[in-house]
């Protein structure tokens, strides 16, 4: 007796044995009583024979499973054909265990803790993706045509010889069982019975393990792997960090692989994590299996068909957590992974998971983010003699990412700036930053509007003093580095670092266009949040919306911009129940957040005297957005008529005087007079105007009075109806 030449020949005489098996089935099928149904309708009708036959012959197996005496001596055969082939196929395992051939199924079998009864209900479902004759048997078995996949009771039949047997085996495909949990199969209802019972469902084997059993390799799995390109040298960090990591590695080497090893990697950016797990991965041998817990949150089992992978793949499992812990996707985690010596890398900030099993060997590593001046070194070697180097100081503070990130940035500033002027493609700082930006675009598309700044400072009308803040704004952003890294503020600070600012102000009086235009000037982009998406009825989703929102945009160049800000910053109330708690723990949840970003949050509101008090604290600046005066009014009238719009005796004076509108309800006015003369003759005049002015008034519940009109009254709608 030899060896297994390779995978397919031991899968061939696994597939011998299940045919005996099936013979063996065969032959009492035969044996059982003539039912004297048509085939054509076998599995439409029931005879009365058959009613018969169940009364007569009931047993757990169903008479078509009896051993009939005058078939005993074939199917004694059989079975020990079956016997013996299972002995022939265990030797020649044996023997080839002493070879380097590793065979798919045995090594599953051991993976997963599989019995053989197990392994061979494996082998009933894997027959039909392999060959279609399976099919036709297994639909003369069970007597209809249209069952070509092994139902739960038939499989249990195949593998059993009575009734007790069969009873026990029904665990085997409980919903605990290691086919179930490691999803190595799939019950499957029968799409025309409702209402299927256990014993008629269909077990059907996953696509991955087929792929795996028969030797194909599978680039897709469920668990989103990815093959480990990094390594612990080339990662962009600090030399002790490097060290650490490698001491880690050859630690588990010695004497922690039969450890349940968890390496909790603690960093502060999504994009150096993964490369950190992936270096980790690689320098132990093994293929990093990724999966991030937003996705275990929203399908739990996601986690069981990563560690499966992991597990057959020689993988690592490495996940990647919000800043927020979710205590029900962190439990579908530990279920999944429980009963294996999988090593687990989880990745994010120290906050990110509430516990890790007491049974692991836990290792623990901080990545620091790369320094500002290796930063600021990159950053002046990238962009060489390009008119951007001279700003590598206000680079290195704006981006946090490191220096094969900065060459990217500087090779797509080039393109920006090729395509401007091809035969000097010098990249300016803009275009430094606009290719930053868009490398680093936080995908903040679930809670989010991106905005595109269009307005630049001549467009807003307010007050000096106003416009003056704004500056001020502006100027603490551009010379952020100068004041915290050179003069040596920051090193005082230890959260703080951003910049929160606070617009107040009714509705109309230019606080979006304010936040388009520090958007705009300062080269940022913009996100409007969604609060609709943020907020959340259920208790500490709101802050893993939050969360997630102030994660993303960390790592990238963006204002974020809250509009009706009272909503999440509203005041803490006194507690009287679990709703009020819960609500106070969510506003401090957001005071903690806003004050440890370090980026740009503005926030917009109606109703200042609603915000809490502690939060107001917190702001850098609060910017109060009054309603436009009459010269103000003047210029926004005026503004809002583009030169290439065909104007005729517009009286803006007369406008600015006698109708006290904001700066928002303007902007609605002169659109809709625009489009009334779009149909009314092409010449926007103060006979569209008026009307139009009129429709606004109504919308805020008011009237126009006809000593407003003046000399106008006869374009009044009223007059024009009398």
């Amino acid at each position: 007796m030899k060896p297994y030449r390779d995978n397919f020949e031991h899968l061939q005489e696994e597939l011998g044995r299940l045919d005996l098996i099936l013979r063996r089935a065969v032959m009492i099928a035969r044996a059982s009583p003539d039912l004297k149904v048509p085939l054509e309708l076998q599995g439409m009708v029931v005879s009365d024979e058959e009613v018969d036959a169940v009364f007569n012959f009931a047993d757990v197996l169903g008479e078509r499973w009896r051993r009939q005496n005058h078939v005993a001596a074939s199917l004694g055969q059989i079975d020990r054909k079956v016997q013996e082939a299972r002995r022939n196929i265990d030797e020649r395992r044996r023997l080839t265990e002493q070879t380097e051939l590793d065979l798919k199924l045995p090594r599953l079998a051991g993976t997963f803790s599989l019995s053989p009864a197990e392994a061979d209900l494996l082998l009933i479902a894997l027959g039909p993706e392999l060959e279609t004759r399976y099919e036709t048997l297994y639909s003369y078995l069970q007597v209809d045509a249209t069952r070509k996949r092994p139902s739960v009771d038939l499989a249990l039949n195949l593998i059993c010889h009575n009734a007790a047997e069969k009873m026990f085996a029904r665990r085997l495909l409980s919903p605990g069982s290691p086919l179930l949990h490691h999803k190595l199969v799939s019950l499957l209802e029968d799409p025309q019975d409702r209402q299927p019972t256990f014993l008629r469902r269909f077990v059907k084997i996953e696509e991955s393990i087929v792929r795996f059993l028969i030797g194909q390799p599978d680039d897709a799995m469920p668990g989103a792997s990815s093959t480990a390109i990094s390594s612990i040298e080339d990662l962009e960090t600090d030399e002790p960090t490097r060290a650490r990591l490698a001491n880690m590695v050859d630690a588990i080497r010695l004497w922690g692989r039969g450890s349940r090893n968890v390496i909790q990697i603690i960093t502060t950016s999504a994009a150096p994590a993964w490369e950190v797990g992936n270096a980790i991965c690689a320098a132990l041998g093994a293929r990093a299996v990724r999966l991030e817990m937003s996705r275990i949150a929203t399908d739990p089992a996601s986690a069981a068909y990563a560690v499966r992978d992991a597990a057959l793949g020689n993988g690592i499992l490495v996940i990647a957590a919000s800043e927020a812990p979710d205590p029900r996707a962190e439990q579908s985690l530990w279920q999944a992974v429980h009963g294996h010596r999988l090593p687990l890398i989880l990745l994010g900030p120290a906050s990110s998971f509430v516990s890790i099993p007491v049974d692991a060997q836990p290792w623990r590593v901080e990545i620091p983010p790369v320094g500002y001046d290796r930063r600021r070194v990159a950053w002046t070697t990238s962009l060489g003699g390009t008119a951007a180097a001279a700003d590598a100081s206000r680079l290195a503070d704006a981006f946090q990412f490191g220096p094969s990130i900065i060459g990217q940035t500087t090779r797509l500033a080039t393109t920006i700036a090729a395509l401007r002027t091809p035969g000097d493609p010098n990249p300016s700082t803009d275009d430094v930053l606009e290719a930053g930006r868009n490398l680093t675009t936080p995908n903040l598309s679930r809670f989010a509007m991106p905005l595109t700044p269009r307005y630049e400072w001549a467009d807003l009308v307010i007050p000096e003093d106003k416009m003056n803040q704004l500056r001020s704004i502006e100027g603490r952003v551009r010379h952020r580095q100068l004041v915290h890294r050179q003069w040596g503020f920051g090193e005082k600070l230890s959260r703080g670092k951003g910049l929160n600012v606070l617009f107040t102000g009714s509705s109309g009086t230019g606080k979006t266009m304010a936040a388009e235009v520090l958007a705009g000037a300062l080269s940022l982009t913009l996100h409007q949040i969604d609060l609709s998406c943020v907020i959340s009825k259920y208790i500490g989703e709101t802050e893993q919306h939050l969360s997630s929102i102030f994660k993303e945009a960390e790592s990238s160049q963006t204002l974020l911009f809250f509009d009706e800000a009272e909503a999440l910053f509203g005041k803490r109330t006194e507690v009287k129940d679990a709703h009020d708690r819960y609500a106070n723990i969510e506003v401090n949840y957001l005071l903690q957040r806003i004050e440890q970003y370090e980026g740009i949050v503005v926030l917009a509101t109606n109703l200042h005297r609603n915000l809490d008090d502690a939060f107001l604290r917190r702001i850098s600046e609060v910017i109060e957005f009054p309603m436009p005066d009459e010269t103000a009014r003047n210029q926004i009238w005026r503004k809002h008529f583009p030169d290439q719009a065909p104007t005729k005796d517009i009286d803006f004076a007369f406008l600015a005087k006698q109708f006290k509108l904001s700066g928002g309800n303007i902007r609605n006015v002169a659109l809709a007079a625009a489009y009334s003369a779009a149909r009314n003759g092409g010449v926007i005049g103060m006979t569209h105007i008026i009307p139009a002015i009129e429709a606004e008034y109504q919308k805020q519940g008011r009237l126009v009075m006809d000593s407003e009109l003046g000399s106008y009254l006869h374009y009044g709608r009223r007059r024009a109806a009398r």
